[in-house]
């Protein structure tokens, strides 16, 4: 199973920042609506045409109601009505666009006059069941680990375990489903302007490989390439073909739980590393631990190190978290941590940034020559074994 740190999010957000003054032609657009069972109050849309986020509301007079504003090309954008049933993301393009919503009821909304919006219902009708599926995994998932954390009875925990175990090989159908439907809607729509935020999505996952996200990305239409997220996945390919598997790895410099100063060249010559990305509040991340741990006291005394890089930036869950899981014997640092007496300036260096990992978890495994040979993100039994694989191969020679 795989936790997201908001990739979509922040995808959306960056995109909305990587397009120069220069390049943007701006044009009106104008939204119509009605609400059907309301007849009066405000309605409120959030978007961002440019790299500043526009928070408009318009009064609604006998059930109706008027946007306009101005943006260069289709956009994201969220109306709100008061509450989360009042609530619905649409795509403005600049035009004239009408939308109809019912109140109490607002995802049910029918918008034309926006392609954008048609392609984005008709994602959403293909993966809706999916994602309430996946939704109900994982409140399941989270309801068992706050069991396994007040439970003071190992017998107890091992079932939870069990049961935490099953709910992600069930996991794994709806999302390998969603990953195709959303794969099969890049393929075949080369000039929609989802197609470029979704291939972000499925690459920054790592659902598809580099390679294949250059060679979709060479076959869209130019004025997609041209976007807001086209120039986000052209930094995002140079930034991945640093850090694909035969890249050398780049050096960092950090602090360990204990203080000590921890480097990656201090072990090159000497070890393999496993830099593993995590979080403590990461329910896969911490599924992963017993595993690891098995890896490590086999191998460790034939030279195999672990490096833990958490994304905490509550510091006291994450040191929490290690002795929960007993995995102090192994190397543990912060991927960024400021000084308290220079909150400028940082003790660690950015090392998420350093290798782009854009979710967790992440493990990327280092050889004694300091290159990539093996790189996953996520959790499930498959991973394990592909980790095994790598490893068995450097020790069990």
């Amino acid at each position: 199973m795989k936790t997201f740190l908001c990739v979509f999010l922040v995808i959306l957000i960056f995109i909305s920042s990587c397009t120069s003054q220069s390049d943007k032609n701006f044009k009106k657009f104008t939204l119509q609506g009605e609400i059907i069972g309301q007849d009066s109050g405000i309605i409120l849309i959030k978007y961002a045409p440019d790299t500043a986020l526009i928070c408009d509301t318009a009064k609604i007079k006998n059930g109706k109601f008027v946007f306009t504003g101005k943006i260069f090309e289709p956009t994201r954008a969220d109306l709100y009505g008061g509450n989360n049933l009042n609530t619905v993301v649409v795509y403005l393009e600049p035009r004239k666009m009408k939308i109809s919503l019912s109140r109490d009821r607002f995802k049910e909304c029918k918008m034309t006059g926006s392609k954008t919006q048609n392609d984005f219902d008709l994602l959403n009708k293909l993966q809706g069941s999916f994602y309430e599926r996946l939704s109900k995994l994982r409140e399941k998932l989270f309801n068992i680990d706050d069991s396994i954390k007040n439970s003071k009875n190992d017998s107890t925990k091992i079932l939870l375990k069990k049961k935490a175990e099953e709910i992600d090989k069930q996991w794994s159908l709806p999302r390998k489903k969603i990953d195709s439907i959303q794969l099969k809607f890049v393929l075949e729509n080369p000039k929609s302007y989802l197609t470029p935020i979704y291939l972000l999505i499925l690459e920054s996952n790592e659902v598809i490989s580099l390679d294949s996200t250059k060679s979709i990305f060479n076959g869209l239409d130019n004025s997609l390439k041209k976007s807001r997220s086209g120039k986000y996945i052209i930094e995002d390919i140079r930034k991945k073909e640093n850090v694909r598997i035969g890249a050398q790895a780049h050096d960092f410099k950090a602090l360990d739980l204990n203080q000590q100063t921890v480097t990656l060249s201090q072990f090159k010559g000497k070890n393999i590393v496993l830099l593993d990305f995590w979080a403590s509040w990461c329910v896969p991340c911490r599924e992963s631990i017993p595993h690891l741990k098995t890896i490590y006291k086999r191998y460790n005394p034939k030279g195999f190190e672990v490096i833990s890089v958490s994304e905490d930036e509550n510091k006291k869950a994450w040191i929490d978290a290690i002795k929960q899981d007993s995995t102090a014997m192994w190397y543990h640092i912060l991927a960024t941590e400021k000084r308290t007496d220079k909150p400028s300036q940082m003790f660690n260096d950015d090392i998420s940034k350093i290798y782009f990992v854009q979710s967790v978890p992440t493990q990327i495994l280092i050889d004694k020559n300091g290159k990539i040979i093996y790189r996953h993100v996520g959790f499930s039994k498959e991973s394990e074994e592909l980790l095994d694989k790598q490893i068995s191969q450097i020790f069990d020679k």
